[in-house]
């Protein structure tokens, strides 16, 4: 392990917000901080009513004195997402910069333009860690890939395959993440007499819109709702699901695809962005945006041969994303990044 920096860590989006940044932020930093790092958190998100979390040092909506403040104390400043607000400040203080990508840059037309140049630009000059190689080819300047972990109250290396039952899909309910694809595929497969039910976990706007598809599709005793769903609870979703879909029509990676996995939970999931990586040989593919061929894979899915053909691939793909692997990768790139400058 490598020790001693001082990190500062912008994360656009932090807690009490939810979400693969915030998670991937809070994680990171309290893994450098337990091999001998000082780290500070920088967030525009207000903390509201919720409790601080603990053990993290974390500057809400800092001004720009207090940040440059705080970049000279670090030896390395690393945005958890792309920000053209904060990085001149690491080049007016001659801060090394590492940038995380998160999301997929886009190229070319549409949009605004002039931030995304500014943008572009911004990669050659700090070093930069992209979660996939969709996220990885925009980037203009030298990047490194390095995965995405998940929280460890998803890692059940003893969760078996006895006792599970149905199908489940994570997310939020909104149109990208393809909730309405995964109730039309489990209309498809009870018209084939492939006797199965879905558990949906998650909120968000479309969740009257997908309650009314499967009132319309007399799917009431089928499906079960269950909205925002705390960590332990959703870790034991985990444990009793058959397989968990994840028909996302973009995925920058896909972590709830991971923390399945991690569950022992196999997946089928669109091949689209980076959720191939995230699944490696622990999960079937099919085409995005297509219900039948996420019905024709599930059912599949469903044999309890292929099912063990995808949970035999398990351990080692879950040891190359534990949060120990995935934080000392982000050390050694950030190391580099100080000796260089």
């Amino acid at each position: 392990m490598i020790e001693g920096m001082n990190i500062l860590l912008e994360s656009r989006a932090f807690h009490p917000s939810i979400g693969g940044i915030e998670m991937m932020s809070h994680e990171l930093a309290r893994a450098w901080q337990d091999t001998g790092n000082q780290v500070r958190i920088t967030t525009n998100t207000p903390l509201g009513d919720a409790d601080q979390l603990i053990g993290v040092e974390v500057c809400r909506k800092p001004s720009l004195w207090h940040l440059a403040k705080l970049m000279r104390w670090a030896d390395v400043f690393v945005q958890n997402g792309i920000s053209l607000r904060t990085a001149p400040l690491a080049l007016l203080t001659s801060t090394p910069l590492c940038i995380v990508h998160q999301t997929i840059l886009r190229e070319g037309p549409g949009g605004d333009q002039f931030r995304q140049t500014g943008k572009q630009w911004l990669t050659r000059w700090g070093c930069n860690i992209a979660i996939s190689e969709p996220a990885a080819k925009p980037v203009q300047g030298p990047v490194i890939r390095i995965p995405n972990t998940f929280r460890p109250v998803y890692d059940q290396p003893d969760a078996g395959d006895a006792k599970r039952d149905g199908l489940l899909f994570v997310g939020r309910l909104v149109s990208v993440k393809g909730a309405d694809l995964a109730i039309e595929a489990l209309r498809q497969l009870r018209g084939r007499d492939v006797d199965t039910t879905l558990t949906i976990c998650g909120d968000g706007p479309e969740r009257d819109a997908l309650e009314q598809q499967v009132r319309d599709a007399d799917l009431e005793k089928a499906v079960t709702f269950e909205g925002w769903t705390e960590p332990d609870e959703l870790a034991a979703h985990y444990r009793r699901a058959e397989l968990s879909l994840v028909p996302s029509r973009y995925e920058p990676f896909g972590i709830v695809a991971l923390e399945a996995i991690a569950s022992g939970c196999p997946v089928v999931v669109s091949e689209t962005g980076g959720l191939p990586e995230a699944v490696g040989d622990c999960g079937l593919l099919v085409p995005p945006d297509d219900a039948t061929a996420l019905a024709d894979a599930t059912e599949r899915a469903l044999q309890s041969d292929v099912r063990h053909d995808l949970r035999s691939a398990m351990s080692a793909h879950v040891d190359q994303h534990r949060i120990e692997r995935i934080a000392t990768d982000y050390l050694h790139v950030l190391r580099r990044a100080v000796r260089a400058n």
